[in-house]
């Protein structure tokens, strides 16, 4: 692994209040990809390639992901040296999923808003619930309102749990 790449691993570890709604557990972030670069110009992270990134109870994996940070405190200070600071937004693209206990959704852009502690994925989207399936064009998940919304010409599959039909 290239100086550049761990340094790039480590930022990212520290920078648990960045990235602490991808789960809403917070904690530690554990970030693999076959290849990270550096942007510091343009205050990104790029990576590429098998990325998975795990928070908590959730996971999400994509083909690339892209961090776009604010920097430490907001200086102007770029390099490594800075620091990445707070993450403006993660963006995923290819083989887009999104884990946790409650669901699992895939798509083939997925974005994270840090100023609206929103999840967003587009494309092809399929969301999983149990049993239940659904299908539309644009999942948003609010994180901190624990609230889903899918849109785009929505087909579900509602498969009722035994103690439902049961009672009926």
């Amino acid at each position: 692994m290239t100086k550049y790449l761990m340094a790039a691993l480590i930022s990212l570890g520290f920078a648990g209040s960045a990235l602490a709604q991808v789960s809403s557990e917070g904690g530690p972030i554990r970030v693999k990809a076959d290849r990270s670069e550096v942007l510091d110009k343009e205050r990104k992270v790029l990576l590429i390639d098998n990325v998975d990134i795990t928070q908590g109870n959730a996971r999400l994996r994509a083909d690339v992901v892209t961090l776009a940070y604010r920097g430490q405190g907001g200086s102007t200070t770029t390099g490594l040296e800075a620091g990445f600071g707070d993450i403006d937004s993660m963006t995923a693209r290819g083989r887009v999923f999104y884990v946790t206990p409650e669901l699992k959704a895939n798509g083939d852009v997925g974005v994270y808003d840090a100023d609206t502690d929103t999840i967003t994925l587009t494309g092809n989207v399929i969301l999983l619930r149990g049993e239940d399936v659904a299908k539309g064009e644009v999942l948003t998940i609010e994180l901190a309102a624990g609230r889903t919304t899918l849109d785009g010409g929505v087909n579900m599959v509602i498969t009722p749990s035994d103690e439902a039909e049961a009672s009926n």
